[in-house]
């Protein structure tokens, strides 16, 4: 046998050296060719292959005996049951003897889950509970017991529980009851022992300075989430326009029990600003979109700067939709960061809007209200606006063309021209009045400290008043004999300061505003030079987390002329919404023989709310105090009071106000209630 095995390695031994050496044998034929004899016929026929008749004889040597086959199982090869004998009804560890057609009804109980403070949250997902009070059958019970014990488990994995363990119990108490016990047995919780971010450079170890994961702290994946897009978006903030978080690698003990974490990722280059590039629908051009960035080419990037870049974007109405996209455009900068370009990729938006508005009130009667409005009149962001307003006490017709991020973000100038009829208590009036202004605001993007406003206005009225100075005036009779003509000119101007938290719902700080008028006025070949100034302070004072304690003070004076020889347009009057609520309009202050307001040249309001919030919804109390009087220094001779309360529901733009009113010491005039609904606190 030995002989016989060796002989046979033998044809294969001489086999791999034939092939060990044909390498070896081109590579030296490849060195050194042949030489061909120049009488050689190359174009020679080669000599023909000779046929193989027989195979060379081959030794497979001795033969191995193999061991028997087993036969195979015959269940395996048994036909599969057929489908219709297959019981669908899930498995269950109870039995009814005689189940009513309409189910059997259940309690359940929740053991075990106190230590991990998961109770509420797991009842309010639970399927047996959700159906704790609907007879179900069997099977159901059983598919919603599996389910909560899945649900459990699922509650305390994500809580750092993962050595949990639920049991579910279900006991028969009769053929139409039954209890199910789920109980838990959360064991330890895991908690971070080493936490490693892979992806912070060497020379930027304070980006992860306040992470949100602790050594020591439970591991919970609602945490991890947050943290890690907590530090991508704080990477983004500071520079790294391309960052991106990688895989993570967390691995448990369970022997101690304790976790380590490993978050990896690519920072990218540090970047700056590039130029900005707009694709798609193009309102405006490149140069006014950088007007309404608040970021210069080269200044470092900054995710909250792109932001609010596209919040500015949307602002300006005239896109459907809008994206900002940093753009890596190869270049850097002379110290290696990356010049990012911003694209912006829009869709059109409406550009031509038309609206409607129709109402009622107790003090004002009906009031129909339309406008048109075309956002891309001018360019850039020149829109035009015309509104008609058709009412019991008033009659408008104005044009205005609004020049929105002029050469400055939220600089605003406007040019406007109005045509109305005017029937308000204290007065009737027909006035032209053509005016413009330039001014910055604060805006709900972007709330200003500094915000103010100038322009000059030319206009005309006619008008008189609907006080009976003489008690034998008649108001039918005699009063268009006091019908009067002005030219005016005014020069209006104010400034204001805020130091609150919120443009809409303040909780705490102040505002201050400071208002200047100067007017020319002519009637006939009298010409009076006067002045209107208003001061005016808010303040807000948070008591807890739920209640705002808010005041206002507003003071008013006319300078430089006497009271009725100043159109009654342009005198000062308190009472109504936003003014001294529970009055009517406008009827704060001293009144003429026939009972209308005569108007004054000085005026004082204040307002105290205690305003207290519970979720989307809040209520006020308030306390209003005004007076108007004939000379020029505020006084509080003649204070009127009235008193409150509201309702308030908050929005994502404001909350929506609805306040009800009485007055204190009021007329006849004066409504018993007033009501009054707007958006946005009274102050």
């Amino acid at each position: 046998m030995p002989i016989a095995r060796k002989t046979a390695w033998l044809p294969l031994f001489l086999s791999c050296a034939a092939c060990v050496a044909a390498p070896a044998l081109a590579q030296e034929a490849a060195v050194a060719p042949p030489v061909i004899a120049p009488d050689d016929d190359l174009f020679a026929p080669l000599p023909a292959i000779p046929e193989l008749t027989e195979l060379p004889p081959v030794d497979f040597g001795d033969p191995i005996a193999m061991p028997p086959v087993e036969p195979p199982d015959a269940d395996l090869l048994a036909p599969l049951p057929p489908l219709a004998g297959f019981d669908p009804t899930p498995s269950a560890d109870f039995k009814f003897a005689d189940v009513a057609q309409e189910g059997i009804r259940y309690s359940v109980t929740v053991e075990g889950l106190e230590p991990t403070g998961l109770g509420s949250s797991f009842r309010r997902l639970s399927a047996l509970k959700r159906g704790e009070k609907r007879p179900a059958t069997p099977a159901q019970i059983a598919s919603r017991a599996n389910s909560d014990e899945t649900l459990m488990q699922r509650l305390m994995f994500s809580e750092g529980w993962y050595s949990g363990l639920v049991d579910t119990d279900i006991k028969v108490v009769d053929d139409s009851r039954a209890e199910v016990r789920l109980i838990a047995t959360p064991g330890d919780q895991y908690r971070w022992r080493q936490i490693t971010l892979d992806l912070i450079p060497q020379d930027k170890a304070g980006l992860g300075a306040d992470f949100g994961l602790k050594l020591g702290d439970p591991i919970i994946a609602l945490k991890v989430e947050e943290a890690e897009g907590a530090l991508l978006r704080k990477l983004m903030e500071s520079g790294y326009a391309f960052a991106e978080i990688g895989a993570r690698d967390v691995v448990l003990d369970n022997d101690a029990p304790t976790g380590t974490y490993l978050l990896t990722g690519d920072t990218g280059p540090l970047s700056v600003f590039g130029p900005i590039r707009m694709a798609g629908f193009q309102p405006f051009n490149e140069g006014h979109a950088q007007v309404i960035a608040r970021f210069e080419p080269g200044q470092p990037y900054d995710a909250r700067l792109v932001d609010d870049f596209r919040r500015a974007l949307i602002a300006t109405q005239s896109f459907g939709g809008v994206t900002v996209t940093p753009v890596d455009t190869g270049m850097r900068e002379p110290d290696g960061r990356a010049v990012t370009e911003m694209r912006v990729q829009g869709n059109r938006g409406p550009q031509r809007l038309l609206t409607g508005q129709l109402g009622y009130s107790s003090q004002d009667g009906f009031r129909a209200e339309g406008s048109w409005r075309h956002r891309s009149f001018v360019q850039p962001e020149g829109m035009l606006t015309t509104k008609a307003v058709l009412g019991t006490e008033e009659q408008r017709l104005s044009t205005q063309l609004t020049m929105s991020n002029w050469r400055q973000r939220d600089r605003t100038l406007d040019f406007g021209a109005e045509l109305s009829n005017l029937t308000p208590p204290a007065y009737i009036a027909q006035t032209l009045v053509f005016a413009t202004t330039l001014g910055v605001a604060s805006t709900p993007i972007w709330q200003k400290r500094w915000t103010w406003m100038g322009g000059i206005g030319v206009g005309a009225s006619r008008e008189r008043s609907r006080a009976s100075i003489l008690p034998e005036d008649d108001e039918n009779d005699l009063l268009p004999r006091y019908t009067r003509n002005f030219l005016f000119v005014s020069a209006p101007f104010w400034v204001g300061y805020d130091r609150s938290n919120d443009l809409l719902n303040p909780t705490r700080g102040y505002r201050l505003r400071v208002d200047l008028n100067p007017e020319v006025s002519r009637e006939g070949s009298s010409i009076e030079t006067y002045a209107r100034m208003f001061a005016e302070g808010t303040a807000y004072q948070g008591i807890g987390d739920s209640f705002v304690l808010a005041g206002r003070l507003r003071l008013g004076t006319i300078v430089g002329a006497d009271l009725l020889n100043i159109a009654p347009t342009r005198r000062l009057y308190a009472g109504g919404g936003g003014s001294v609520r529970g009055y009517e309009y406008q009827s704060v202050g001293d009144l003429g023989a026939n009972g209308r307001p005569i108007g004054g040249l000085s005026l004082f309001e204040s307002s105290i709310e205690g305003r207290y919030r519970f979720g989307d919804f809040g209520v006020v109390g308030f306390v209003d105090a005004g007076s108007v009087n004939p000379g020029p220094m505020p006084s509080l001779d003649g204070t009127r009071f009235g008193v409150g309360v509201g309702g308030r529901y908050f929005t994502s733009f404001g909350p929506i106000r609805i306040d009800v009113a009485r007055a204190i010491n009021r007329t006849s005039r004066d409504p018993k209630v007033a009501l009054y609904i707007s958006i946005g606190q009274s102050f």
